[in-house]
């Protein structure tokens, strides 16, 4: 289980969350929506997914079409 981010690594981490929670701010989520994407991508990342990274890098370039 991958448990510290580094570098680029944890800049597109505090982007991603960063990213759910404006969104769940200006009312994209709900708490719920908010809270099950936090879930799935700290599981793929304790999963060892490989495209656990790819995930929030698209959420993040998704930007207000998400």
């Amino acid at each position: 289980m991958r448990t510290n981010f580094t570098g680029d690594d944890r800049i597109l981490l505090d982007r991603f969350i960063e990213s759910v929670l404006l969104r769940f701010s200006d009312g994209k989520y709900n708490l719920a929506d908010a809270t099950e994407e936090l879930a799935q991508a700290f599981t793929r990342v304790a999963g060892g997914e490989p495209d656990a990274l790819d995930h929030m890098r698209g959420l993040i370039e998704a930007g207000d079409d998400a």
